[in-house]
Parts: C-alpha cells; structure tokens; sequence
C-alpha cells in the first residue's frame, strides 16, 4: 500500500495517495471522504488499470481549511490545482456523491483537461433535482437516531430491516454511529464538515450540463433516497454523450456493488 502524502497545490496543502499503473483516473470522494479512515477505491481493480489518486477534501482529513464560504466552484478549482501538482494534462474522472458533484462542476470548468467522467450517485442540482440535504442531520443531537435516519435515506429498504431483522439493522445502525464519531474525531472534519456541507447544500450544476461533452457514464442505485435515481436520469437526458446504470443497491454503490467498477473497466480500457 502506498502511503498518503502532503502535496503544495496552487491553492491549498492537499492530503493525496496516488497507487496503480495506466492511465490517470482522479478519484472524487464523497462528503465524509477521509483517506485516512477508509478508501475503497484503492482496494478495486481500477488500480491494476489506471494510476489512481483520491485526496481528502478541504476541510476534510489532512487538507488545508482555508478561511472564507466555500462553494461547488471552489472543490472542483482544487482538484484542478491537484491535477496540476500531480503533472496530469488530463485524466479520467470518478466521482461519488458529492464527488460526482464536483466531477460536474470541474468537467466544465476546464473541459480541456477531462478525458472521461463516471458519476456515481450524484446529483445535478437546480431543476435537475437536489440531493437529499443532509447537513439537516447535523440538527439530530442523537447519534442513534441521525445514523438511523441517515441509513434509511442511504437505501429505501433500510425501513424494512428494522421490522424483519431488528437485531442485524440494530448492529448496522451502532457501525454507523462509530463510524461517524472516528470520522468527527479525526483532525479538523468537526469544523471542515459543516462547511463542506454548507457548500454542497448550494450546488447547482443544472446549467452546466449541455456543455459537458465528455463521454460520461452515470450509476445511480435504485433503492437510493439520497441521490434517487431520477436525478441520474435527468442528468443523462441534459448531457450529450451519456450512458445510464441503473444498480441494484442503494446510495453507496460505487463500490459496494461490482458493476460500477466492472463496467468502467469494460468500457475504458
């Protein structure tokens, strides 16, 4: 395993891990994104293919917080800036929730610079649909009661566990009570988070989209409340080249589920 490290970007001290051989592929993270903590893409097969990186947030891990209101604009002028650190003209892009946010927002940002896209439960925002505004968890003083709310909105069936098989859906919910406090505990994501979510509750990328020419492809789980798959429809019917996946699983199937990867793998290389 190659370890993270500190890399000085135009903008901000990054926190990044690049592993893999091929092809650049810059990995997009979702809003509790910490490479410290957990990165599954580093455990798929896209590094036996690609030369992937992923770097925390801002805010978020090890990455500088800079002071000021962050916006949608302002993460995808970061991973512009670390693409630029890492000497990659372009690179294929992966986004997963929030990150597929961001894929949107840096794919027209520099158009030149974006090889391929593949979004994973994202969202464009405006009139194409928002995602679910979770930073209304943070209200939730219960961590119970927030991991529970949160994981029915992560996968609609969530519900029915709890009535099937309380015992399992009880375990879950205390994993994700853990989770969330390592998460909070770790560096600076207690006062990153909030801000990074501030500026996800203000994405809109709707306009975007007819200018994202990039061969794009889309994954949204059906059994998502977060990022349901209508958003993911409406996106693929606002940009030109575009294939749409529906999967079989909830909000986290980018690497929960093996056809996001599978089918990336099939079809870029």
């Amino acid at each position: 395993m190659t370890p993270a490290r500190r890399l000085s970007t135009a903008g901000l001290g990054v926190n990044v891990r690049v592993e893999g051989a091929g092809p650049p592929l810059l990995f997009l993270g979702g809003s509790n994104f910490d490479l410290s903590i957990r990165a599954p893409v580093f455990d798929s097969e896209l590094k036996r293919h690609f030369t992937v990186a992923a770097a925390d947030p801002r805010g978020l891990g090890l990455t500088d917080a800079p002071d000021g209101e962050w916006t949608m604009q302002d993460f995808a002028q970061d991973a512009l800036h670390l693409m630029d650190a890492l000497g990659w003209t372009q690179a294929d892009i992966l986004g997963e929730s929030f990150g597929a946010m961001t894929a949107l927002h840096l794919a027209a940002l520099a158009p030149n610079r974006i090889n391929r896209i593949a979004l994973c439960a994202g969202a464009a925002g405006g009139a194409g649909g928002s995602s679910y505004p979770v930073h209304d968890f943070l209200h939730i003083p219960d961590a119970e009661e927030r991991a529970r709310r949160a994981l029915d909105i992560l996968d609609c069936r969530f519900a029915d566990r709890i009535t099937r098989a309380p015992e399992e859906a009880a375990g879950t919910i205390a994993a994700r009570v853990k989770t969330e406090a390592e998460f909070l505990s770790r560096h600076n994501n207690m006062l990153g988070y909030p801000r990074l979510l501030a500026a996800r509750a203000n994405h809109n990328a709707w306009h975007l989209l007819p200018r994202i020419h990039a061969q794009t492809l889309i994954f949204a789980g059906r059994y998502d409340r977060q990022a349901p798959p209508d958003r993911a429809e409406n996106i693929a019917r606002a940009m030109p080249n575009t294939t749409l996946h529906i999967v079989e699983g909830g909000h986290s199937i980018c690497f929960a589920t093996p056809e996001p990867v599978a089918t990336i793998l099939r079809v870029w290389t």
